[in-house]
């Protein structure tokens, strides 16, 4: 178990947790991001025979958003876990196209690489917050830990939300890498904050199922991503670790909706009971 300096008590506080960047996790991150241009770069017949599956209510592989509407992301992006390492990795090696394999490779290596991490902070949140079993649930959903590699397209104005505001299905949210400035978090005034992400500095929020597993006590964090004047044009690159709980009831998107679709913050005030409507039980 790693040891980071870090306020866990800021979850409850101010809602995100900012963490010094492990000096071996760093590069592994900067090695993935690397990569994660590189395919970026490569021919959309190429990264189509990535194509997205969603088979176990799990969406990994690769999914390009190119439609913009009033809550959806201009955008492509990757999604891996260890649990679709294989089919991944498969798919990789039968396209034979070196970037490719070394994406998935560096991909792996960066779970890897952030599991001392994950497993110190889930740790500290069970003892903070008398979260029983907590740590356990976080290790024993290892293989549902979703890296996000995004990379949103530019052709778009200085101050448009090219991600717009939500708040986060997940358990807990590990921000990695930002390229450029622009990311932001929703405060318990309802005012948004910037949540730097930076080569020194990585940030954790929760999410919809940690709010739920803490009764209220912690809050799934709103947050987005607003174009600066270099991002609006050249677009941006972001990844991300969606940390799942897979014994805690989840989110129930298909009754309640998306989380895009509600006001920011609509459940910073929320009482319990009413919160734990929007929940069913957990798929696994």
């Amino acid at each position: 178990m790693i040891t980071n300096k870090f306020s866990v008590e800021d979850l409850e506080k101010r809602g995100v947790v900012r963490i010094s960047y492990p000096a071996e996790l760093r590069v592994g991150v900067e090695k993935a991001v690397a990569s994660w241009r590189g395919f970026c770069g490569e021919s959309e017949s190429i990264k189509s025979q990535f194509p997205y599956n969603s088979g176990a209510g799990m969406g990994v592989g690769y999914e390009l958003k190119k439609v913009q509407g009033t809550s959806l992301d201009t955008k492509e992006d990757f999604h891996f876990t260890m649990g679709s390492k294989n089919w991944i990795t498969e798919t990789a090696t039968s396209i034979g196209d070196e970037k490719m394999i070394q994406f998935v490779k560096n991909a792996e290596g960066l779970v890897n690489l952030m599991e001392p991490l994950v497993l110190d902070f889930a740790q500290r949140a069970e003892k903070e917050f008398g979260l029983a079993g907590f740590e356990k649930e976080v290790r024993a959903s290892r293989d549902m830990w979703f890296v996000r590699f995004i990379h949103y397209f530019g052709g778009r104005k200085e101050g448009d939300e090219i991600a717009t505001p939500h708040a986060d299905k997940s358990g807990f949210t590990l921000h990695l890498y930002e390229s450029d400035p622009g990311l932001e978090y929703l405060d318990f005034e309802k005012r948004w904050q910037d949540m730097p992400v930076s080569s020194g500095e990585a940030a954790i929020i929760p999410g919809m199922r940690l709010q739920y597993r803490s009764e209220s006590r912690l809050k799934a964090i709103y947050h987005r991503v607003v174009a600066t004047e270099r991002t609006a044009q050249q677009g941006r690159f972001s990844v991300v670790c969606f940390i799942h709980l897979k014994n805690t009831p989840e989110y129930n998107k298909q009754k309640a909706g998306r989380l895009q679709e509600f006001p920011p913050g609509f459940n910073y005030k929320m009482p319990f009971d009413e919160f734990s409507k929007l929940f069913i039980p957990p798929l696994g």
